[in-house]
């Protein structure tokens, strides 16, 4: 009886270490903050243009490797609409089994629509200079923190950009971060496979 109590016990952790780790396909719904940390102020958590909503597809291809597509969309005043996404590729970290730290790179894509007679544009220019709007995209770092709790993990994100688009001719502004323009997001993704 005394052997197999240890050997019990282990099978156990075995058991939740795979039932809490990581899956190879999550998706879910995302909540986004539209505010950057700067501009935070308590009445805005009230007012529903304050966030962008969407969801999030994670793939966890290999153990410490992930790719993440978060993408968004948001309503302004006077019918302007704002669609996001935010592609990064994260190293992971698990924390026993249960918590998952990713550190990624990535870049955004934001087409906006400023509303009536308004037209659309992406990353800030408009569509019809979409190459430029891609060669002056910046670059994104993203800090994510996971609980992986069984058939569904509930996660915040950090995404924070760089000072300068790939284009712009300044090298370094392109690893600067602006931290100033900090914005956060919330997640529940369900573990599918």
């Amino acid at each position: 009886m005394k052997k197999k109590i240890p050997v019990l016990l282990l099978l156990f952790f075995a058991a939740s270490s795979v039932l809490m780790a990581a899956p190879l396909l999550q998706i879910g719904p995302l909540v986004s903050y539209n505010k950057t940390v700067i501009d935070f102020e308590e009445e805005d958590l009230e007012d529903i243009n304050s966030y962008s909503f969407g969801a999030d597809l994670r793939l966890n291809p290999i153990e410490h490797l992930s790719i993440d597509i978060p993408a968004t969309i948001g309503f302004g005043k006077g019918g302007a609409v704002s669609i996001a996404a935010i592609p990064t590729v994260n190293a992971n970290f698990p924390i026993g089994g249960l918590v998952d730290v990713a550190l990624g790179l990535g870049t955004q894509f934001d087409f906006q629509y400023t509303g009536k007679d308004g037209d659309w544009t992406m990353n800030g220019l408009l569509m019809e200079d979409a190459g430029d709007a891609l060669k002056h995209s910046k670059l994104v770092y993203r800090l994510g923190l996971t609980f992986n709790l069984s058939v569904i993990s509930i996660g915040a994100n950090v995404m924070l950009p760089g000072s300068s688009g790939f284009g712009d001719g300044d090298f370094l502004k392109i690893f600067n971060p602006m931290w100033e323009s900090t914005r956060v997001s919330v997640v529940a993704l369900f573990n599918l496979f």
